[in-house]
């Protein structure tokens, strides 16, 4: 990524220059510099940018993770806790019912 931004900064340079038709002179090279040194800070300054923004973007999807297993984790002790419930309802229900016999 840096190269990239290196070369197009060196490109932008000898372009300007050559729109002065070769015959640059110290104030045009200076300007051309200046410019170069504006893209080059400005290219640094999105690339920090992209890299927070990735870093971002990592924090999130961690924390999303860990909201998916939670939840995942939540689910299956539901569905356990509602199994439970059925068989104990099972058990409950069937020591209610016993017969007397009379004597």
């Amino acid at each position: 990524m840096q190269t990239i931004v290196h070369k197009s900064v060196l490109c932008m340079a000898f372009g300007t220059m050559l729109l002065f038709g070769g015959c640059a002179t110290k104030e045009s090279v200076e300007q051309a510099q200046s410019s170069a040194d504006a893209a080059k800070s400005s290219a640094a300054q999105a690339l920090t940018a992209a890299q927070s923004a990735q870093a971002a973007a990592q924090s999130a999807q961690q924390k999303a993770d860990q909201a998916e297993m939670d939840a995942q984790s939540a689910a299956a002790k539901s569905v356990e806790m509602a199994h439970e419930e059925r068989a104990e309802a099972r058990h409950g229900h069937h020591k209610h019912h016993h017969h007397h016999k009379k004597s």
